[in-house]
């Protein structure tokens, strides 16, 4: 016989109201758009505060992979594995040589995506491909990191009311949905 879980049955029905709620989220964003471009959709018009730009660059760097990932490697590696948040640090400290002057760049020449400054230092599309598919690549391993941790996170609190698989797949769902409706803008509100 499987447990209600941590969140119970009546915590299970909030769970799902909250995750349908984010569909509001992006029909939210979508009110909120200034325009219908590319810039308004993928970067939210450039108009974060730096309240909400924060928090959101904190959930992208410190996700699901975290939460999850980490915490077990550092369960089965022991206190070996603090030598990444060291690294995860200098990931911060990385971007701090190149962002400042990158942001002056896209700012002058309007970039919306990474494709669009190497097009323009390099003026080589198929090495602009190349960079793209690079990107798309390692975003995809980012991604599949965290359905795969909101998969566990579900299951394991709804007492797997919401199967690992059935998760993934509603969450994807979901987060489709959001993004689509209101781009960066309904990312940065959830």
């Amino acid at each position: 016989m499987m447990d209600k879980g941590i969140l119970g049955t009546q915590g299970t029905i909030f769970l799902v109201l909250y995750l349908v709620s984010l569909i509001g989220v992006g029909i939210v964003g979508l009110l909120k758009s200034k325009e219908n471009t590319m810039q308004d959709f993928y970067l939210g018009g450039a108009g974060f505060g730096v309240s909400i730009l924060f928090l959101t660059m904190y959930a992208t760097q410190y996700s699901g992979n975290s939460l999850i990932g980490f915490a077990g490697s550092a369960y089965r590696n022991g206190w070996f594995f603090l030598v990444s948040v060291t690294f995860m640090i200098a990931i911060v400290g990385g971007y701090m040589l190149y962002a400042p002057k990158l942001y002056a760049l896209s700012q002058k020449h309007r970039f919306i995506t990474m494709g669009d400054y190497i097009r323009f230092r390099y003026k080589h599309k198929l090495l602009t491909y190349l960079i793209v598919g690079i990107g798309i690549l390692a975003l995809s391993n980012y991604m599949l990191t965290n359905l795969k941790a909101i998969g566990y996170i579900l299951n394991y609190v709804t007492g797997g009311s919401i199967g690992f698989a059935e998760g993934i797949i509603g969450m994807a769902i979901i987060m489709v949905i959001y993004e689509s409706l209101g781009g960066m803008r309904s990312v940065a509100l959830t």
